[in-house]
């Protein structure tokens, strides 16, 4: 290859997801029990370091516990409440720090990450009713809903996508635009690629996405629009970046995502990252796609 650059940049992508096939999806299959899962996950945090111009503030917005991130060096100009992935139930302010960092100091923005309550032990409506909390009491502290953004990777894709759902229905204010990172919209599981891709996701197994599932939706059909939000109505929503890898089992749900938006007049960009996996944008460090992936949400932010 006669690009220097872009032959470290493929080496480094084929060590990454070499070591995601060895250690992380093998043992999301293992049967841990969830603490035991949860804390892996967070010690896993480690590799997602918060970077050193961001500034983080603990609290809590409506009961429910947030971290707060802003860039040092700049005023935030936009609001964004990113929703963590984890498959409803895992993931957590730990795991997710890293990324929001990085999405408030390349967008200028305050990103609000909640820790809403996860299943089994608080299955459907919980985190769903967490994560409007959380919104709702940012639209009562006059926070502008024409700078704020929803944004979700993974479940916390769902979430997000579900958020602004319920916030159309019930006429609440909704806000400029929304991001899905790898959205995980479809619970019944019926996407072509969720077996087509099976092999190839470094990252995602099919199992833990059931296990995760069928633990948030409790008693509600696993395509039940509630819980699936790609099966519900889809008009009359904010513009939607959408990112996802072409190696991901969650490909399929964001490809009849982008059709079902234009079919309801929605408006929306969709960007599928060659040879990327689940949630690659985790790992921005390592690779250079993640980090034009994440400079892509900066910059729909902004405009």
């Amino acid at each position: 290859m006669k690009d220097p650059l872009k032959a470290v940049e493929l080496i480094s992508e084929t060590l990454v997801r070499a070591a995601l096939r060895v250690a992380f999806k093998p043992a999301a299959k293992l049967p841990l029990s969830l603490p035991a899962l949860r804390r892996g996950l967070d010690v896993s945090s480690k590799l997602f370091p918060v970077r050193g111009d961001a500034q983080v503030e603990m609290t809590e917005i409506a009961g429910c516990p947030v971290a707060i991130i802003k860039p040092k060096s700049a005023t935030p100009q936009a609001t964004i409440v990113h929703l963590h992935g984890g498959a409803f139930f895992a993931g957590s302010i730990k795991t997710h720090l890293g990324m929001a960092a990085e999405m408030a100091v390349r967008a200028e923005a305050t990103v609000v990450l909640p820790e809403y309550r996860l299943a089994p032990e608080h299955p459907f409506p919980a985190a769903i009713d967490d994560c409007q909390a959380v919104y709702d009491a940012l639209m009562d502290q006059y926070v502008d809903p024409a700078n704020t953004f929803i944004s979700g990777d993974s479940a916390g894709g769902s979430l997000a996508l579900s958020l602004a759902q319920r916030l159309r229905d019930d006429g609440g204010e909704l806000p400029a635009g929304i991001v899905l990172i790898s959205p995980y919209l479809d619970l019944s599981l019926s996407g072509q690629t969720i077996q087509s891709k099976a092999k190839l996701d470094p990252m995602l197994s099919i199992d833990f996405l059931k296990r995760g599932g069928d633990a948030y939706r409790g008693e509600v059909a696993c395509a039940d629009p509630l819980v699936s939000p790609l099966f519900g109505d889809l008009g009359g929503l904010p513009p939607m970046l959408i990112q996802c890898g072409t190696d991901e089992v969650l490909l399929d749900d964001t490809e009849r995502l982008v059709d079902a938006l234009a079919q309801a007049g929605g408006v929306s960009t969709c960007t599928i990252y060659p040879r990327m996996w689940h949630d690659f944008q985790m790992f921005n460090l390592l690779i250079g796609t993640a980090d034009k992936a994440l400079y892509e949400i900066a910059d729909f932010v902004r405009r």
